[in-house]
């Protein structure tokens, strides 16, 4: 028999701190660029986290588009 399943860490935060769109986009972009860098190296990686990071980074792209025409 199994032995029974922990339950995840439970992580509350204690502070936040508001960011830009985009100042989130640029760090993202960086970010997807490093992983798409390391996972092409490898030949292993994980093709459903970069095309959803990538998703996440034209959705981004979109919201401050749209932010910019009704400002």
């Amino acid at each position: 028999m199994d032995p029974p399943l922990a339950p995840p860490v439970r992580i509350q935060p204690i502070s936040a701190t508001p960011v830009s769109a985009k100042s989130v986009q640029k760090t993202l972009e960086i970010f997807l660029e490093d992983f798409q860098a390391r996972s092409t190296a490898g030949q292993g990686g994980n093709g459903a986290v970069t095309v959803q990071l990538q998703k996440l980074a034209d959705a981004l792209k979109e919201e401050r588009k749209l932010k910019r025409k009704d400002a």
